[in-house]
């Protein structure tokens, strides 16, 4: 009876064994699904990170500025080239408001235009001497903006001068040509039977003619040497000979304007590697200009000398060309290497300069891993220096 009574209890508990198994096994589940999960989880967090730092090494790498900023215009990502271009420190951009950290309001409101509108909104900058092209996308959901930036500064520069040498080359050939034009109409107008003027006439012809095979001439040089096609060729030349050469076939032109060209320091040897032919135009250039520019009884000096380059062990070869001549005011100094850049544009023109010679100069020099330099008062005199490393 009390067995019955027992059995019949519904308030009796389960037996124990068996919620053990049930809870043990449910358990060893759940830790399976959970090892699962925080595997996938891990796997996932590490594909995140792999992802993020090729971002930011592609972003790093990349010559464009990329910004981006989130919904409420706070910086959340710029890379090196970004913070190079709006000349912000790393420590002062991520998590700061884009108002705060750019300090190019054009800027700014290029990328709250580009929210309102939903729409690539571009400008060109300017900004610390920088032109800068930047492109503003509005992202599609709407939360954020993304701005790259080009620095497109030499390219304007470039544009700019050949814009200038279009117009410079232009004027230089239409001046001569329509001297030339104007004297042949004369001639055919009846001029030709002018005994008086017709040789005068065809003497002129002659002389713009030759200004503009000078001038194509000194056009194709300098296309050769900024290309590299010419004076690539480099031996062990004697640079006291190359200047001793120079100074007897000037010399003619210099007796007419009874000047008085002295060499000093060619008794010794200084060798160099170079070309011959790109040394004898620039020993050339420089002392025809320095005859052409002179006064009448003036002199120029060539000096040439070795002198320690700087750095120990080292010995560079060194030329001056010292005139007496007109000189060159101190503002036009920088400008004087410039093609078609003339201090004195009607005496240039008068003397048969075609504005390249100094610029095709500079050129050589430098083709050869040599420096120029000029020092000049106006009214007394320039001094033209040029280095070469010496080869021995």
């Amino acid at each position: 009876m009390r067995a019955a009574q027992t059995m019949s209890d519904g308030n009796s508990p389960r037996p124990r064994f068996r919620a053990t198994e049930f809870d043990e096994a449910a358990l060893s589940r759940l830790g399976q699904a959970l090892n699962s999960i925080s595997g996938n989880l891990s796997d996932r967090l590490r594909m995140i990170d792999e992802d993020r730092h090729r971002l930011e090494t592609v972003l790093g790498a990349t010559l464009e500025g990329v910004l981006a900023i989130d919904q409420k215009g706070v910086v959340t990502l710029m890379n090196q080239a970004a913070q190079r271009l709006l000349t912000v420190a790393s420590d002062q951009s991520l998590g700061r408001p884009f108002a705060e950290v750019c300090r190019i309001p054009r800027l700014i409101d290029l990328t709250r235009e580009a929210v309102s509108d939903r729409e690539l909104r571009t400008a060109e900058l300017k900004s610390a001497g920088k032109v800068l092209e930047v492109y503003a996308t509005p992202l599609a959901s709407g939360n954020g903006t993304v701005l790259v930036i080009h620095d497109v500064t030499d390219v304007r520069r470039l544009e700019s001068i050949r814009r200038d040498f279009v117009a410079n080359v232009s004027h230089e050939l239409k001046t001569p040509l329509t001297s030339i034009k104007g004297y042949v109409e004369t001639l055919l107008d009846g001029g030709v039977e002018d005994v008086e003027n017709n040789l005068r006439f065809l003497k002129k012809i002659e002389v713009h003619v030759n200004r503009l095979a000078t001038l194509i001439t000194d056009l194709l040089s300098l296309s050769r040497i900024e290309s590299g096609e010419a004076f690539n060729q480099r031996m062990r030349v004697n640079l006291a000979d190359l200047l001793v050469g120079a100074y007897q076939r000037l010399a003619p032109t210099a007796e007419q304007k009874e000047l008085d060209v002295r060499v000093h320091g060619a008794d010794s040897p200084v060798h160099i590697l170079a070309d011959p032919e790109a040394l004898h135009q620039i020993l050339d250039n420089l002392i025809d200009n320095a005859i052409k520019y002179n006064k009448p009884g003036g002199s120029v000096d060539l000096y040439l000398r070795r002198e320690a380059a700087g750095a120990p062990g080292r010995i560079r070869a060194r030329v001056d060309v010292k005139d007496t001549g007109v000189g060159i005011p101190q503002e036009d100094l920088p400008r004087i290497f410039e093609r078609f850049y003339r201090v004195d544009k009607a005496r240039s023109r008068e003397l048969g300069g075609t504005g390249l010679g100094l610029s095709i100069v500079k050129h050589l020099i430098q083709s050869l891993d040599g420096e120029i330099h000029v020092e000049s008062v106006e009214g007394s005199g320039s001094t033209f220096t040029v280095w070469f490393p010496a080869a021995d």
